[in-house]
């Protein structure tokens, strides 16, 4: 089988599980969705699996102080909710009348936001069940969107993006660059919200700032979004609080540390977001994707050579 043709089965048989799960979480009570998932993820926690070495390499960059036991059931249950948020999601798609199990904490912070007319960049992390939490602010009222990269399997891919557009999920693709600020910038500038996620590698693109005692290659796309629409920056998250419960936590209003010199005032600030997003993970570790390559990107000595490019440790 040539490449080719090993990567077409590889995506019918992905979207067609897809489908089949997406059918079943519909139909199942929450409970039997959590029990799946559980068993799915036990697969993805197998030592030969590149997940759990991935997440067990991060776990021991940011708590060294832990028993690589304790590590490895951070692990366990940190893979086990990315499989069971994504059952769950599909089940809260399909009955909205149970998105009352979900609380939000901090809404007057994202209501006196809204109310200067610029719009909302919502800072947030791969933490908990974050696109329920999207589903969850739609169905309040609130205009929502999402930066979303495009997926590889154009039948999953339109799938995904028919369910946000029947939720009133906003979506604005990551790339093309061009596309990506217009459509930002446009959602602000109609006072809408921005959910941006700010924990992922960034390769070359973004600053490098301390997260966890480790320099980490930053996105900083909503501190520069803010900075040309004087919009608001809320940091949001969700964190899961039991079978089908989950609480959403707005905090307040960050205004941005602002000086004279544009590149220091992007780094200074994705240090005070990124410290926070870590604040996050310290409380509720397991809550964490730890699978994706956080600290795979090092800084060059050339990059360090070029100043508010690197934070100084």
């Amino acid at each position: 089988m040539n490449k080719k043709t090993k990567r077409f089965v590889t995506r019918w048989i992905g979207f067609i599980s897809f489908r089949f799960f997406a059918f079943i979480s519909a139909k199942i009570p929450l409970r039997g969705s959590y029990f799946i998932g559980s068993i799915i993820g036990k697969l993805f926690n197998l030592p030969v699996t590149r997940y759990r070495k991935v997440a067990l390499e991060s776990l021991a960059i940011a708590f060294p102080e832990k028993s690589i036991n304790e590590r490895r059931q951070i692990a366990k249950e940190s893979i086990a909710i990315i499989i069971q948020g994504g059952l769950e999601l599909l089940y809260f798609y399909r009955n909205t009348q149970r998105l009352t199990d979900v609380r939000i904490e901090g809404r007057e912070y994202l209501d006196a936001a809204l109310k200067s007319n610029k719009g909302v960049v919502g800072v947030t992390a791969h933490f908990g069940n974050f696109p329920l939490m999207l589903l969850k602010l739609a169905k309040e009222g609130y205009s929502v969107n999402t930066l979303l990269r495009p997926m590889r399997d154009p039948k999953a891919g339109d799938y995904v993006y028919n369910l946000c557009k029947g939720a009133g999920i906003g979506t604005i693709f990551s790339y093309p660059r061009r596309k990506v600020v217009n459509g930002t910038i446009r959602a602000l500038r109609d006072n809408e919200i921005v959910l941006i996620q700010m924990d992922q590698n960034f390769g070359t693109g973004g600053v490098w700032v301390d997260f966890f005692g480790k320099l980490a290659a930053t996105p900083i796309g909503p501190i520069v979004f803010a900075l040309r629409t004087d919009a608001a920056i809320l940091p949001i998250y969700i964190v899961r609080e039991g079978v089908g419960k989950h609480c959403i936590k707005i905090l307040p209003l960050q205004p941005l540390e602002k000086t004279d010199n544009r590149d220091e005032t992007i780094l200074l600030n994705a240090m005070k977001i990124t410290k926070i997003i870590e604040g996050w993970i310290k409380a509720h570790p397991s809550q964490w994707a730890w699978i994706h390559h956080r600290w795979k990107s090092r800084p060059s000595e050339k990059v360090k050579d070029i100043r508010f490019k690197v934070q100084k440790v």
